[in-house]
């Protein structure tokens, strides 16, 4: 995973990164922050690698004298450092229709530096990035099937950070630099398991490959496999170790667009059972756990969740 020869280029001649020591002066809008505008400041400070002094204010006069302009200013310039989306007509959107808000902005210019590679920067838009553009700019991307029910999300946490009515002696641009830090951890977080699930599914493809019966899937470690292996039509169950306990599991693949259907269910009557009454029913010396759900087993070795998706299969086959 390279960086593109246009995003070194940039990384190169930004000359912002060439003032050594400088303190770099960064604008956004004042008021209640929101996770647009904290995301915003997160991006830049992960690509400057070097202190900012943030100013939260709309005065076009403080605007004017800062290095860099987010989320505030009705203007979106990225050769003069100012990223705003606030203007009339803004119409810069992805190509799903999913509007640019300014920490979208900041992430197209600079997420592929940050990053490391454009798949990971990529992966970490669709993922977040593109969530927070949507809702800062009014877009609806889902709908809740329950009433007065609704995930939480990142967002809803960013803004609980804002100084409560009852808060008028806290610091709000304390608070705003609080939230930041927590941003960038998060980036950071999500940039870390991005890169090393793309490798991890490197492997998966791997090991599918190269395995003759692809119906039962061996893994040699622990790589998120689901989105991979749902590619494929063959394989109908997954088998990796814990890293904790070194037992080992066996998950059926779930079927194509479905999050709680499978493939092939364990069959009905070893559901809920576990110990001497589960080695019994499945004849599998090993055998520890069938989830109630039928969705995963657990045996003391490989060879024990190999045998529990095998006869899965021949109880599958018997019925048909």
């Amino acid at each position: 995973m390279k960086l593109s020869k246009k995003k070194k280029q940039h990384f190169q001649s930004d000359n912002k990164q060439s003032v050594v020591g400088k303190i770099i002066k960064v604008a956004v809008h004042d008021g209640n922050f929101h996770a647009d505008d904290v995301f915003s400041v997160a991006i830049l400070a992960l690509y400057v690698k070097k202190p900012l002094k943030i100013f939260r204010t709309r005065d076009p006069k403080v605007l004017s004298k800062m290095d860099y302009v987010l989320d505030v200013g009705r203007e979106y310039s990225p050769k003069d450092f100012k990223f705003d989306h606030h203007q009339e007509g803004w119409n810069e959107q992805r190509d799903n229709g999913i509007l640019y808000a300014a920490s979208g902005l900041l992430w197209k210019e600079y997420g592929e530096i940050i990053s490391g590679s454009p798949e990971v920067s990529k992966k970490i838009d669709e993922k977040i990035i593109q969530t927070i553009d949507a809702e800062d700019n009014g877009m609806d991307i889902y709908k809740n099937t329950m009433d007065n029910v609704s995930p939480y999300c990142v967002a809803d946490y960013i803004f609980s950070l804002n100084p409560t009515w009852i808060e008028k002696k806290v610091d709000c641009l304390k608070s705003f630099e609080n939230a930041v830090e927590i941003v960038k951890n998060i980036l950071q977080r999500e940039i870390k398991k991005s890169t090393d699930s793309l490798l991890g599914k490197k492997k998966v493809l791997e090991i599918y490959k190269n395995t003759t019966d692809k119906r039962i899937l061996v893994l040699d470690d622990d790589y998120t496999w689901k989105k991979t292996i749902g590619l494929y039509p063959e394989p109908l169950f997954v088998i990796k170790q814990f890293n904790e306990d070194k037992k080992w599991s066996v998950k059926a693949v779930n079927a194509d667009g479905y999050k709680f259907k499978n493939r092939l269910d364990f069959p009905k009557h070893w559901a809920g059972k576990e110990g001497d009454e589960l080695v019994e029913i499945t004849g599998i010396s090993d055998a520890i756990f069938c989830h109630n759900g039928r969705f995963m087993c657990v045996a003391k070795s490989k060879e024990g969740a190999i045998a529990f998706a095998k006869r899965a299969i021949e109880l599958e086959l018997k019925n048909e």
